[in-house]
């Protein structure tokens, strides 16, 4: 391919590029406001509600049910690791605080059965 032709080319794939991202962000804007997955031929909009992070510590810090000993018998050693988890579970705290991510859409191909 000589240099002009490659030119051409290298023009055509930042237009289409542009295109093809302006398309792509209308996908994902229209899945968000559906709030599921969706799947047309072999493009899928594979939508996420964003993920969940729960804070533990904050639920157990203060709890009546969680005392030194309770939080001794959670701590792996010899790196003092301590399972703030194992402990809300263990005391039975129901409600864990949490904080979640901005929901996503990511637009992909489906791989074709040859």
């Amino acid at each position: 391919m000589d240099a002009t032709t490659l030119a051409h080319k290298m023009l055509e794939w930042g237009n289409l590029k542009a295109q093809l991202d302006t398309l792509t962000a209308e996908i994902e804007g229209a899945v968000l406001e559906i709030g599921e997955t969706q799947t047309v031929g072999n493009v899928r909009a594979s939508y996420s509600a964003g993920r969940k992070t729960f804070d533990y510590r904050a639920a157990a810090d203060g709890h009546p049910m969680v005392d030194t000993a309770t939080i001794a018998l959670f701590t792996a050693m010899p790196d003092p690791k301590i399972d703030w988890r194992g402990i809300c579970k263990h005391v039975g705290i129901p409600d864990i605080p949490f904080i979640q991510n901005e929901p996503s859409v990511m637009v992909k191909l489906l791989e074709t059965e040859k």
